[in-house]
């Protein structure tokens, strides 16, 4: 990430934090094998992304950057359950915060840092997505084989590394986490569908996330 684009996205949630909606409510919970979220969004507004973190709890890490302007925002009165495979956030739910969250309008709550990291990742998230259409794009103009396409696909998020413990809350790694899963994912709805349908899918996200705010 650039330092202007840093600075832009920063001043953007320091501006809109003197104003913000409330944070979504969230209620955490023990469950078999796992932990659930619960995420109420008590904003007049859609709610489209959210992070949640255990916070300051000795010896762990968890963070969930849940993106939802490509799929379906939570409306104002609603909730939504996350189940997830951790175990230790549902065993101690005190630690697990809400910390930011995006919505439909472009307002944000949480902190501001962080509101600004969420902005940033959606940004490269956008740039992955119109990469992979310009990747699939190529490769089926050209005939490739789509078992190639997909081991193409596998090697690329492969190749990407996962954040460490010592990187993992900057802005490279949070990005890079990101991309990873949407090219992984885009390798597995590629191998379970058609080329046509994944591009379809790939292209409704990427009008999605072109036209959220705030402006990418």
């Amino acid at each position: 990430m650039s330092l202007k684009t840093s600075a832009a996205a920063l001043l953007l949630a320091l501006s809109a934090s003197a104003a913000q909606p409330p944070l979504p409510e969230l209620r955490t919970e023990a469950t078999d094998g796992g932990s659930l979220f619960i995420v109420r969004n008590i904003s007049s507004q859609p709610l489209t992304a959210y992070l949640i973190e255990l916070v300051n709890y000795p010896g762990s890490f968890y963070a969930l950057w849940q993106d939802e302007a490509a799929s379906e925002p939570i409306p104002p009165g609603r909730e939504k359950r996350i189940p997830i495979t951790n175990m230790t956030v549902g065993a101690v739910p005190d630690y697990v915060k809400m910390q930011a969250a995006l919505y439909a309008d472009g307002t944000s709550s949480g902190i501001p840092e962080k509101v600004a990291q969420f902005v940033e990742r959606r940004r490269f998230s956008l740039e992955t997505i119109r990469e992979l259409i310009r990747r699939l794009e190529k490769a089926q103009s050209a005939g490739t084989a789509k078992a190639a396409l997909v081991a193409g696909l596998k090697q690329w998020a492969d190749s990407i590394p996962p954040p460490t413990r010592t990187n993992r809350n900057s802005q490279t790694a949070i990005n890079q986490a990101a991309a990873k899963t949407l090219i992984a994912d885009a390798a597995a709805g590629l191998d379970a569908r058609s080329l046509d349908d994944t591009l379809t899918g790939l292209r409704t996200s990427e009008r999605a996330l072109a036209a959220s705010k705030p402006a990418l």
